[in-house]
């Protein structure tokens, strides 16, 4: 039982400061400023319930599942063009914020469903149909 609170103070460790660094990038608008610290707070609390199903579910004992920063740039464009559409309709930071943390907790929910429904019907060879410029 203490090797897995030394692996978990260590994931810890490892992962916090990173997990700001995303809410930065992510939630860059500058209407998000002000509540930079509660945002900040709900990037940690995603990754957390993101590495407790990675730690009940996955096949793979050894690894450490955290948040990969490969999705941070369609997440941060999502933030942004919500905020500025909000704007432009003259909504408020109120209706911004809501809007945004509703939008990309559906929008992660459905990839992760995706990507799940990939898994289990083997799809993933389905990607080497795509060109190139898409997968990256």
């Amino acid at each position: 039982f203490v090797l897995y609170i030394i692996y978990a103070m260590t994931n810890v460790i490892i992962s916090l400061p990173g997990l700001y660094g995303y809410a930065a990038v992510i939630f860059n608008h500058p209407v998000f400023q002000p509540h930079m610290n509660a945002l900040s707070k709900l990037v940690v609390f995603s990754s957390l319930v993101h590495q407790l199903g990675f730690c009940l579910f996955s096949s793979l004992p050894f690894a450490i599942g955290t948040v990969q920063d490969a999705g941070l740039i369609f997440l941060s464009a999502m933030s942004n063009t919500i905020a500025d559409r909000i704007l432009e309709d003259g909504g408020t930071e109120t209706q911004i914020i809501s809007t945004t943390m509703v939008l990309l907790s559906l929008g992660t929910a459905c990839l992760g469903l995706v990507l799940m429904l990939m898994g289990y019907f083997r799809l993933a060879d389905a990607v080497a149909y795509l060109p190139m410029p898409v997968v990256g």
